[in-house]
């Protein structure tokens, strides 16, 4: 790690003197990340598990999210707490447009995963939903799965959120697995 530092700060000082490193505008946020900016608030969950499978009634619990813009209007970060299977959950998101890609991107960890999660997505305006796809290994098994999420926006202050796996043991099909009905306080 401090042979790194070291690496770093050396070729630092020689961009700077040789006039490498100029300074750059930073980035301005673009209309996809503007839809984004409309997460920001506190949002209240209903949230539904379906632990027995698809034929079982869901679970149902309560969360709250909390998801604030970083200066520059570029990433959204999200902060749940709620509780899943009688244990206490907490998560972690971040979420943006990456340009070049044309794809809403976003990374996700939690208190019941070792595994980073990271998704890419499209937003369909006419239908106010961001569908996005990623894989994952489950932490019990340790067999990966693909991941379809769709978050619907109801309103300005209501949105549905899915959450769907595709397995060995779905059949080749995606299985919804949760979903999340949120709405956003009143502050």
């Amino acid at each position: 790690m401090k042979t790194t530092n070291l690496a770093c700060a050396i070729m630092l000082g020689l961009a700077s003197t040789t006039g490498a490193i100029q300074a750059q505008e930073a980035a301005k946020p673009t209309p996809e990340h503007l839809e984004l900016a409309k997460e920001v608030g506190t949002w209240d969950a209903e949230i539904k598990v379906w632990m027995q499978g698809p034929d079982a009634p869901p679970e149902t619990t309560k969360g709250e999210e909390r998801i604030s813009l970083l200066p520059g209007g570029l990433w959204l970060t999200s902060e749940f707490k709620g509780e899943m299977g009688g244990k206490d959950f907490h998560g972690r998101g971040l979420s943006g447009y990456d340009p070049a890609k044309k794809k809403y991107v976003d990374v996700w960890i939690d208190s019941t995963d070792p595994h980073v999660t990271t998704l890419e997505g499209e937003y369909d305006e006419a239908t106010k939903t961001l569908t996005s796809h990623g894989k994952s290994i489950d932490p019990h098994s340790g067999s990966p799965y693909d991941i379809k999420t769709e978050s619907v926006r109801k309103g300005p202050d209501l949105r549905v959120f899915t959450f769907h796996i595709k397995n060995k043991d779905t059949g080749g099909e995606y299985l919804k697995i949760l979903e999340m009905t949120y709405k956003r306080r009143g502050e």
